[in-house]
């Protein structure tokens, strides 16, 4: 995969839909617990000089637009109440008192307003040259709440009627029932102006909007649904001397990140970052520092020079490469020749791995949501980089279990895909049997042998999922996942989606692993593509060559199909036509002598 700081994309063409499928809304009892404590931000030091601020006590101050929607409960309101289903509390903010916050009915009654656009605008222009004396403002404010499919958006203009976008929240995960969590209560936004505004800049208006995210999709109700959006404490405030802002961070191995890595499958790992000096001067000598393990490990990007408003991007000059199994705690900083006046906005989070023997994870451990689909069936897992030849055996999975856990009894499996260079196509190399969920599988790391051993490839990338054809599936998340490197397939309308939460899904590489055989005569894959659209393959490996009788029946029992033919020893393809088949469920069964095994076809 092409290393791109938070590989934003990752390209692969034709063959796949590539979209974004819009996340289940948690419910309430999932909710509990997810609003952070209110964070104290007084002790934050003011490093400029406020201009302008409002605090919402007079609500005149604002012009509200609620798209022809009536009531507290659509579009924005001020007042000290919380009018929203999500937050009881509203926002924490310093100043208290009123507030200003964004509704859209409730999603549990159903009562989203669709196709809406609310805005809540300065009523009057603020001269900001004027009163500041230079063009170097930052706009900042407190908010709380959380992003579903929201487009949280805040903007200006010149003349109060064309308002040009500069800020949103799209950098924050979103919150559903595969991971994410609300914003810190409040959380302080902070947007430089500079970057647009210059010294002969008009009085500007400044609006805090909100719609849909995916205007594509605007006739489903659910992407109109929003957990609120509640602002307090506007300022317009000068810009601090010496501001280095971390925009952007990134490590790992060509696009993607481990937390766990086989020693043999160990690579070079970078580390890189995206400085923004948001203040007035220029920032030299300015360097990313990486320490391993307190020093085990110490390395460095190459000095960089940022001027007022751009951007550097700082990348580790010697990659680091471990070279044993154990943990590995990885600290990282920035300096510069100057002292940063706001340093709270440059820290870089620490990271921690381990290189085990067999493990290949993308999930950071901590299990904190999972991903399902409703009735309808679907494959969820990461990509995987391979960079030595291998032999994997099995895929590990964790399936959570209590209240909102996965239904007993479900059927599930994994599989493997390879990636397709040229087309970007997802190919199907080996699965396992259909398993059925018990509650000893729940909430544990669970090995699932493939039928067949898998050689993968150096320089392959591999995609693992757990799946299921029905609904009643859940698959534990852990972390979280850029764009374009962990997917959902939807069996419904037999698209790939990218998601966000990270999957609960490794490659288990142990040889000791003992392949289980269906059957001392013969093993049954399953049925690929499942659903069916046309023609189908199932696997059959044979022990030794002899007749077989295949049987497809439908959801009744009735006899739909039959054949018998005589298989050869090793591996079989057996095609099967649905093109005279309705859209259904229905069982295929292989029989030799006394022995018989089914496999269940959905037909499209």
């Amino acid at each position: 995969m092409k290393n791109l700081l938070l590989i934003s994309c990752l390209v692969l063409t034709a063959g796949i839909t590539w979209s974004q499928k819009a996340p289940r809304i948690a419910s309430l009892d999932e909710l509990i617990g997810t609003e952070k404590p209110a964070l104290n931000i007084e002790h934050l030091k003011d490093e400029g000089i406020t201009i302008w601020s409002d605090d919402f006590s007079d609500e005149t101050t604002w012009v509200l637009d609620n798209s022809g929607q009536q009531g507290v409960e659509y579009g924005w309101n001020i007042n000290a109440v919380s009018d929203g289903w999500y937050s009881t509390n509203g926002i924490g903010s310093t100043s208290g008192g009123n507030y200003a916050e964004l509704v859209n009915g409730d999603p549990f009654a159903e009562t989203q307003a669709l196709d809406v656009v609310y805005t809540m605008t300065t009523a009057n222009p603020i001269d900001v040259i004027t009163l500041a004396g230079t063009n170097e403002i930052t706009l900042e404010f407190e908010q709380f709440g959380a992003r579903f499919n929201d487009l949280q958006q805040i903007s200006y203009s010149t003349d109060g009627v064309v308002f040009t976008p500069i800020g949103d929240n799209n950098d924050i995960p979103v919150l559903s029932a595969s991971g994410g969590s609300a914003y810190d209560n409040p959380d302080l936004k902070q947007i430089n102006l500079a970057t647009v505004l210059d010294m002969n800049s008009s009085p500007i208006w400044l609006q805090f909007s909100w719609t849909t995210n995916f205007p594509a999709s605007a006739e489903n109700p659910n992407v109109w649904v929003t957990y609120g959006w509640y602002i307090d404490d506007v300022r317009l405030v000068t810009n601090p001397g010496n501001d280095l802002v971390i925009t952007e961070t990134y490590w790992g191995t060509e696009g993607l990140n481990y937390y766990q890595i086989p020693l043999t499958q160990v690579a070079p790992i970078d580390f890189e970052v995206a400085a923004f000096n948001g203040g007035v001067n220029s920032q030299t000598n300015v360097v990313l520092n990486v320490n391993v393990n307190e020093g085990a490990f110490v390395g460095s990007s190459d000095p960089a020079q940022i001027n007022s408003l751009d951007t550097a991007i700082l990348t580790l000059s010697t990659q680091f490469t471990p070279d044993a199994n154990g943990d590995y705690d990885i600290v990282q900083t920035i300096s510069a020749d100057s002292t940063d006046d706001v340093p709270g906005n440059n820290e870089i989070d620490d990271v921690s791995f381990s290189v085990v023997d067999f493990i290949y994870a993308r999930d950071n451990g901590s299990p904190g949501g999972s991903t399902t689909n409703g009735a309808d069936g679907f494959e969820s897992g990461n990509l995987f980089d391979v960079w030595a030849d291998q032999t994997l055996k099995a895929i590990d999975i964790r399936i959570p279990g209590g209240t909102n856990g996965a239904q007993l009894g479900t059927e599930f499996y994994v599989k493997l895909y390879s990636v397709d260079v040229t087309t970007g196509d997802f190919i199907y190399e080996m699965e396992s049997d259909v398993l059925t969920l018990t509650q000893q599988m729940q909430n544990t790391s669970l090995t699932v042998p493939l039928l067949s051993p898998v050689n993968v490839i150096a320089n392959t990338t591999y995609l693992a999922v757990i799946g299921s054809f029905g609904e009643g599936l859940r698959v534990s998340t852990a972390g979280t996942s850029e764009p374009q490197t962990s997917f959902f397939l939807d069996l419904a309308d037999n698209t790939w989606y990218y998601q966000t939460g990270t999957p609960y899904v490794r490659m288990n590489f142990d040889p000791t692993i003992g392949i289980e055989e269906n059957h001392t005569t013969f093993m049954v894959g399953n049925i690929f593509p499942n659903p069916v659209s046309g023609e189908g393959t199932l696997n059959v490996f044979m022990n030794n060559a002899q007749n077989m009788h295949m049987e497809i029946t439908d959801i009744s029992g009735k006899l739909v199909g039959s054949e018998s033919r005589n298989l050869n020893q090793g591996e079989n393809k057996i095609y099967l036509d649905t093109k005279q088949l309705s859209s259904g469920i229905y069982t295929v069964t292989l029989a030799s002598g006394t022995t018989s095994l089914s496999r269940k076809m959905i037909v499209q």
